[in-house]
């Protein structure tokens, strides 16, 4: 299984408008759920991991109650139920895209098989996973509150979900789909001129986040530098044969493309 398995993240930004809340793009989550499943019919994709964001179904319920900051109080129990019901509704949406394309989903909830310290995740509990994704089973998890050594709860990263799950499941590929294409040298949606940068090799990270800032691109310091952090641990994993993209879905046929090993297809994530 491990070189035939795909770990495919769905960002927040992809499948919602972040800049609106509770706002799901449906027709976007139909195309990507379409794709999906005709690259498992012609067999770029044989085994599949869906890790997902929550985007404006996370966001905003989490930064009004202060959810982030961790287990303050009783007076946030309320509130974090009400968030996860609040996800819960677009996960069901997710799922009955998914399914729709009749890609065999089985949803898990990353709150119960993981554990964080300060956010960053120490601890899981795989093997249920691994049975579903063994027999023939898409496994799907994404954004979800997690029990916290530290802080309570935290905010549980779907980048370092896919990371982890690349790792423990000796995956071929680990892509990060979003609605921009990859990491540019300037804020594409700022600069119609932004050139995007193809390549980025691990080992050079902190310089390349220090030109983008210089730039003034706003994701050098906010969501690429997260995800470009989020990859570091999968530094040696890279060095084996590990294949990592950051690139759009936003548009049909582009993750065809990009299995097909067509060049120039987002941004590839090297080290060596």
């Amino acid at each position: 299984m491990s070189s035939h398995l795909t770990v495919l993240k769905l960002g927040g930004s992809l499948l919602t408008d972040k800049s609106h809340p509770y706002v799901v793009r449906e027709d976007i989550i139909a195309s990507v759920s379409k794709e999906i499943r005709e690259c498992m019919d012609s067999g770029l994709i044989q085994f599949l991991v869906l890790v997902h964001g929550v985007g404006s179904y996370g966001h905003p319920p989490v930064l009004e109650h202060k959810l982030h900051k961790g287990f303050l109080g009783t007076e946030q129990l309320l509130p974090i139920s009400k968030t996860q019901a609040i996800v819960g509704e677009f996960r069901a949406l997710l799922v009955k895209h998914l399914q729709e394309a009749e890609i065999p989903v089985c949803l898990m909830y990353p709150s119960s098989m993981i554990i964080a310290e300060k956010m960053k995740i120490i601890d899981f509990y795989l093997e249920p996973l691994k049975a579903w994704l063994k027999m023939g089973t898409v496994p799907l998890l994404g954004g979800d509150m997690l029990v916290d050594t530290a802080m309570g709860w935290s905010v549980g990263s779907g980048d370092q979900m896919a990371v982890i799950l690349s790792k423990e499941l000796c995956a071929k590929r680990l892509i990060f789909a979003s609605d921009v294409s990859g990491i540019y040298e300037s804020e594409p949606k700022e600069n119609p001129d932004a050139q995007i940068i193809h390549e980025i090799n691990l080992n050079e990270v902190d310089s390349i986040l220090e030109r983008l800032s210089k730039s003034g691109t706003k994701d050098a310091s906010g969501a690429m530098k997260g995800k470009l952090h989020s990859i570091l641990p999968a530094k040696d994993l890279i060095e084996n044969g590990l294949d990592v993209t950051i690139m759009s879905m936003m548009k049909y046929g582009t993750l065809t493309k990009l299995l097909e090993n067509e060049e120039d297809i987002g941004t590839k994530i090297v080290s060596k």
